[in-house]
């Protein structure tokens, strides 16, 4: 069964819920890499969503009661980075990562942007997969081993 996935921005009430979704500090760098420091707080998170170019967004659908992920687009041009990726533990396993995958690169195409980039911790194969799922392809980044570098070429696809 299809359930419809949607997008909306996240407000502080967000980040709360968000912030709970992260059990310890290896948990946290897979989502947010060294941009958090251990225990992540909803005023880390605001910090971030005030950034330039930087919106995070909520997803839901039509099954659950209430959103179970999270995920940021900093935009410059027309490019973006899509980063803290996250899926509420209680969820996790059932394919969301690649419908929260697909709902970023939405909202990328709503943006009108022709490019979206990531970089994801490499040994994090659940992420990696969804990414490959999506359409993502790898790009070589010698400098950076432990991330895997990914772009999602907007403008070629339908």
């Amino acid at each position: 069964m299809f359930h419809m996935v949607v997008t909306r921005p996240a407000i502080a009430d967000d980040y709360a819920r968000v912030v709970e979704w992260v059990p310890d500090a290896a948990a946290l760098y897979l989502f947010a890499g060294p941009s958090l420091v251990w225990p992540p707080t909803v005023a880390q998170l605001e910090q971030l969503a005030v950034r330039p170019g930087l919106s995070a967004w909520m997803v839901d659908d039509d099954e659950h009661e209430a959103a179970w992920g999270h995920f940021d687009l900093t935009t410059q041009g027309r490019s973006a980075r899509l980063g803290r990726v996250i899926i509420d533990p209680r969820y996790r396993g059932r394919g969301l990562g690649l419908s929260l995958t697909l709902a970023a690169l939405e909202r990328a195409r709503v943006l009108e942007l022709s490019e979206v980039r990531l970089a994801v911790v490499a040994d994090n194969e659940p992420a990696v997969r969804a990414y490959r799922r999506a359409g993502f392809e790898e790009i070589v980044d010698p400098e950076r081993p432990e991330f895997a570098a990914m772009a999602y070429q907007i403008s070629d696809r339908p």
